[in-house]
C-alpha cells in the first residue's frame, strides 16, 4: 500500500508541477492575444449551397479550420502576407493572397467549381490538407493515403508495407500471422490504433492483415516519439487507422477471387439523417485455400510398421532449409476463414457533441494449422478458432463550454473466445501420406513426437481513454491524456478422460493470467507565429500481471505477481521554411510487456512473466521538402535520421520447450540486455499534374547487439557482442510508379496502370557471430514485383481492377524458414455511390 501512495503522490506532484510551467509560459501569449488578425468568410459550391467540411487553410503553416454547417469559416492568424486555400472533395481548390495587419479582420468568400476529373483513386490527393496537417505536426511521422487504393485487393497490413521504415513481416498466405517492423522495432513495440482507439485485444479476427483497405481514409505512421494523446507505451512508435467519417449517404461494395481459392468480400454503408443521427455499418470476409506450393526439408515413413497397428517403426528427414535435397510441395491443411461486421450509431454535428457513437464489432475466425514453427514437420489435422465482440464508445467535442477546450473520452470491452484442436492419433508427411501413432496424440510437437491439445480459453481486455486538451491562445495550449486497460485470460483446457494422458491438465494450464496497465501523459505546446511548434511531455507507465512462472529448471512452479512503475519524458520540435519543413525530436521511452509476451498465444507462442519493460532513448532529426517545380510537375521528399538505444530488448528466439517425450518448438521472448539502431528513411515522389506518379522508399539500419555479457550475473560474455541482430530486416525499398489515362474509352472514364518493384535484402536467422556464414540459415535475398490495372466508370461508380502479386514466382520468405505464396493473380469487382449532403 505504501508503494503506491507514494506512486501517486509523485505521479500528482509531477503532473502538477508540469501544469504550472505550462501556465507560467502562456502568459506572454495571453499578453499578445489581442495582436492577431482574422480571415472571416464562407464556402459555397456554384450553386450556393454551402461545403460543410471544406477545409480552408494556409500552407507550410498549421493555420487550418474547418467549414461549419452555414458554410461559414473563422481563421485566426498573425499579422502578415499569406497565400490561403479552400479545397473540398470533388472540388477544385482555390487559392488566394493577402495581406493582413495587426487587429484587422478581413473578409475572403470561396466559391469553389466541381474538379470535372475527380474520382476517387485520382491522383491527386483528395485528404491532402488532413495529410498535409499530420505531416506538418513536430514529430516523425508519415500519412500514408487509403483512398487512391480503394480498387486494389491490399489490405492493411499490405499498404503498410509501402511506408519508409515499415516492413510487414508474415508467416504464411491469407489470415497468417503477422508482425510489423518500423525503425528496427518489431512485433509489439509498436502500437496500432483505429481512430486513436488501441487494437490491442481486439483478436484474430480483427488484424490488419484481414482489414480491406476500404475501411480507411488514411493511415498515419508514427515513429519512435509518440503523441501523448495515444497514451501508449509503444517505443518504437504508433501506427492510428484513421476510418471515413464522412457524413454523406454512401455505398462502398466489393468482391475480389484469387489464386489458390481466395475470396475477399467487403461492404461499408454510411447516412447520416437530418437530424444529426449518423449510421455505419463496415462488414468484410476472407477465405483462401491458402493451397500453394512451398520448398522444404521433409520427413518421410520409411517403413510400413506393425501390420497389428499400423503404426510406422522408423521417419527420417532429408535436406535442409537450404540445400539441394529439399523438394517442393504444395500445402494441403491451411484453409483460412474469417467473417467480420462493425457497426457504429450515434449523433453527429451537435453543439453539445461532434460526435458520440456507440458501437459493436463481432469477429469469427476458423484456421487450419498446416505446420509450427519450423516447415519440417507438418500437420494434417490441427485447427484453431475464435470468435471476438467488440462493443465500444466515443464521445469527441471541440470547443466544449469555451472556446479552445477539447474533449475526447473512449472505452471499449473486447471479448475474445479461442482455442485449439490437435487430438489426432496420426501423423502426416508432406506428401499427405499419413500413419497412425500408437497410443499418443497430438501433432503439434517439432521433433516427431506426439503432443496432445485440446484447449479452450477466452480473453477479455477492457481499455478507456479520456484525452482533455486546451487551446490557450494560438501559441500556448496544453493536453492531458489517460488510458486505462485491463487484461484477463481464463483458460478451460478440456481433456479427454484417457488414461493415456494422465499428466494432463498442468496447474499452469488452469491458471488465469491478468495484466492492468496505465499510461498518463501531460503536454505542453508552444507555437512562435506558426513557423516554429515545440511539444513538451512528460509520461508516467505503470503494470501489474500475474500469471505462471517457471522454476529455473523450466518446470512451472507457482503463480508470479509483477509490478513496475515507469516515467518517461521528451521533446519535439519542427520549423517552417518556405517549402521546407525541419524536425527534431528526443524521448525517454518505456515499453511494457504485452499479454502476449507474458503469457503466450496457447499455440506456438511461451509466455514469459517475469520480462523486463524495455527501456530506450529516442533521437530523430528530418525534413520534408513539399515545392511545385512548374505548372506540370511538383516534388515531395522526406527524410529522416534516428538512433534508438535499447535496454532489456525483448528478442524473440525459436526454442524447445519442455522434456525430451513432451518436447515442442515454439517461439519464446527474453530480454537481452542492450541494442543500439542507427537507420534512416527516405521517400521521395514526384506528380505529373494528374496523370503519372513516381516514386521510391527505402530504409537501412544498422541493428547491433550491445550487450557484453549473456547473462545477467555478468558471468558469461556474449560472443555475438557488436554484430548485428539476427532475424530483423535492415536493408528494404520499394519503388512505383502510376498512369493515369482520363476519359479512357469515354468520357468520367480513367484507366489506371501501377507498377511496383520490392527489395528486401538477406538476414542471417541465428546470431551472426556464430557458424560458418556460407551455411548457416538465413533468410534470402529477395526481388519481386507487382501489376496492377483499374479501370473506372462514371467517374468511380464502377470499377474493376486485375492484379499480379510476385510476379517473377520469387521464393518469399518473413519469418525464419516459413514460406510465403508465390506468384497469385486477382481480380476485383467494385460498387462505389455517394450522395453528398449539404
Amino acid at each position: 500500500m505504501e508503494y503506491y501512495t507514494d506512486m501517486l503522490s509523485k505521479r500528482v506532484l509531477f503532473y502538477t508541477n508540469t501544469i504550472l510551467f505550462c501556465l507560467l509560459f502562456s502568459l506572454p501569449g495571453l499578453a499578445q492575444h489581442h495582436n492577431n488578425a482574422k480571415i472571416i468568410g464562407y464556402v459555397r459550391d456554384h450553386m450556393g449551397k454551402a461545403l460543410v467540411g471544406a477545409t480552408v487553410y494556409i500552407p507550410g503553416t498549421e493555420y487550418s479550420t474547418e467549414v461549419a454547417k452555414d458554410g461559414r469559416y473563422v481563421l485566426v492568424v498573425t499579422p502578415g502576407t499569406y497565400d490561403i486555400i479552400s479545397s473540398s472533395i470533388g472540388f477544385l481548390a482555390e487559392k488566394r493572397t493577402i495581406s493582413l495587419k495587426q487587429g484587422e479582420n478581413i473578409h475572403q468568400r470561396f466559391v469553389l467549381k466541381v474538379d470535372p476529373n475527380t474520382t476517387i483513386d485520382q491522383v491527386v490527393v483528395t485528404g491532402k490538407s488532413a495529410i498535409q496537417e499530420v505531416r506538418e505536426t513536430p514529430f516523425n511521422v508519415v500519412a500514408l493515403d487509403a483512398k487512391s487504393h480503394y480498387n486494389s485487393t491490399l489490405d492493411l497490413a499490405h499498404l503498410l508495407d509501402r511506408a519508409s521504415g515499415v516492413k510487414i513481416r508474415e508467416s504464411g498466405g491469407v489470415g497468417s500471422d503477422m508482425n510489423i517492423t518500423l525503425n528496427g522495432f518489431t512485433g509489439r513495440n509498436i502500437k496500432v490504433f483505429m481512430d486513436g482507439v488501441p487494437m490491442e485485444g481486439m483478436g484474430t479476427a480483427f488484424q490488419l492483415n484481414n482489414i480491406p483497405v476500404n475501411m480507411a481514409e488514411r493511415i498515419e505512421v508514427y515513429k519512435g516519439v509518440v503523441p501523448i494523446e495515444f497514451g501508449a507505451d509503444a517505443m518504437g512508435g504508433v501506427i492510428n487507422i484513421v476510418t471515413n467519417r464522412t457524413q454523406n449517404t454512401t455505398v462502398d461494395a466489393s468482391y475480389s477471387y484469387g489464386s489458390f481459392n481466395t475470396h475477399k468480400s467487403n461492404i461499408s454503408l454510411n447516412h447520416t439523417f437530418k437530424s444529426g443521427v449518423s449510421l455505419q455499418l463496415n462488414a468484410f470476409q476472407n477465405y483462401s485455400d491458402n493451397d500453394y506450393n512451398v520448398k522444404t526439408d521433409y520427413r518421410i515413413f520409411a517403413a510400413e510398421g506393425d501390420p497389428a497397428t499400423g503404426e510406422d517403426d522408423d521417419i527420417w528427414q532429408t535436406g535442409s532449409s537450404w540445400s539441394a535435397d529439399s523438394a517442393w510441395f504444395r500445402r494441403f491443411h491451411d484453409t483460412y476463414r474469417n467473417e467480420t461486421i462493425m457497426a457504429n450509431v450515434g449523433i453527429v454535428g451537435k453543439k453539445w457533441a461532434d460526435r458520440m457513437l456507440l458501437g459493436l464489432t463481432l469477429g469469427q475466425v476458423h484456421q487450419d494449422v498446416q505446420h509450427g514453427a519450423e516447415m519440417r514437420y507438418v500437420y494434417g489435422e490441427r485447427t484453431a478458432h475464435s470468435k471476438s465482440i467488440l462493443p465500444s464508445f466515443v464521445y469527441d467535442k471541440r470547443n466544449l463550454i469555451v472556446d479552445g477546450l477539447s474533449v475526447r473520452v473512449t472505452g471499449n470491452y473486447n471479448y475474445q473466445k479461442a482455442g485449439s484442436v490437435d487430438t489426432t492419433a496420426y501423423k502426416y508427411s508432406w506428401t499427405g501420406e499419413r500413419r497412425l501413432m500408437k497410443d499418443l496424440r497430438g501433432q503439434s510437437n517439432a521433433f516427431g513426437e506426439a503432443s496432445y491439445g485440446l484447449s479452450e480459453y477466452a480473453n477479455s481486455n477492457e481499455s478507456g481513454t479520456v484525452n482533455i486538451s486546451y487551446r490557450i491562445n494560438p501559441s500556448h495550449s496544453v493536453s492531458f491524456n489517460d488510458v486505462v486497460s485491463n487484461y484477463t485470460r481464463k483458460p478451460d483446457l478440456k481433456q479427454v478422460a484417457d488414461a493415456l494422458f494422465p499428466a494432463l491438465p498442468t496447474a499452469a494450464d488452469s491458471m488465469s493470467r491478468s495484466s492492468f496497465k496505465n499510461t498518463m501523459g501531460l503536454e505542453y505546446r508552444y507555437s512562435f507565429r506558426k513557423r516554429w511548434i515545440t511539444n513538451v511531455f512528460g509520461k508516467h507507465y505503470t503494470n501489474r500481471a500475474s500469471g505462471p512462472k517457471s522454476d529455473d529448471e523450466g518446470a512451472t512452479a507457482y503463480r508470479s505477481k509483477e509490478s513496475v512503475s515507469k516515467l518517461g519524458y521528451g521533446l519535439a520540435t519542427t520549423y517552417f521554411l518556405p517549402d521546407l519543413q525541419l524536425k527534431a525530436s528526443v524521448e525517454k521511452a518505456f515499453r511494457l510487456p504485452n499479454d502476449r509476451e507474458l503469457f503466450g498465444d496457447e499455440l506456438l507462442e511461451a509466455g514469459n512473466i517475469a520480462l523486463k519493460p524495455e527501456e530506450s532513448n529516442n533521437y530523430n532529426i528530418g525534413f520534408t521538402l513539399n515545392k511545385e517545380l512548374n505548372s506540370a510537375y511538383s516534388l515531395y521528399v522526406d527524410w529522416s535520421g534516428y538512433y534508438r538505444d535499447t535496454y532489456n530488448f525483448i528478442q524473440t528466439l525459436l526454442s524447445r520447450v519442455g522434456d525430451e517425450v513432451n518436447g515442442n518448438s515454439m517461439y519464446t521472448r527474453m530480454n537481452h540486455g542492450r541494442v543500439t539502431r542507427l537507420g534512416t528513411d527516405v521517400e521521395a515522389r514526384v506528380y505529373y499534374k494528374n496523370k503519372a506518379t513516381l516514386g521510391t522508399t527505402l530504409t537501412y539500419m544498422d541493428i547491433r547487439d550491445k550487450a557484453k555479457y549473456a547473462d545477467e550475473a555478468k558471468n558469461r560474455e556474449n560472443g555475438n557482442y557488436n554484430y548485428r541482430m539476427p532475424n530483423l530486416p535492415y536493408f528494404f525499398w520499394n519503388a512505383d510508379a502510376s498512369y493515369y489515362f482520363h476519359d479512357f474509352l469515354g468520357k468520367g472514364n480513367t484507366l489506371n496502370l501501377n507498377y511496383t518493384l520490392n527489395f528486401v535484402d538477406k538476414i542471417y536467422r541465428n546470431a551472426e557471430a556464430f557458424g560458418d556464414k556460407a551455411t548457416k540459415p538465413y533468410i534470402p535475398k529477395q526481388l519481386y514485383s507487382d501489376f496492377s490495372a483499374t479501370y473506372i466508370l462514371d467517374n468511380g461508380k464502377y470499377n474493376i481492377s486485375v492484379e499480379s502479386r510476385n510476379m517473377e514466382n520469387a521464393m518469399l520468405y518473413d519469418n525464419f524458414s516459413l514460406q510465403k505464396p508465390g506468384r497469385s493473380f486477382a481480380v476485383k469487382l467494385r460498387y462505389f455511390f455517394i450522395k453528398r449532403h449539404q
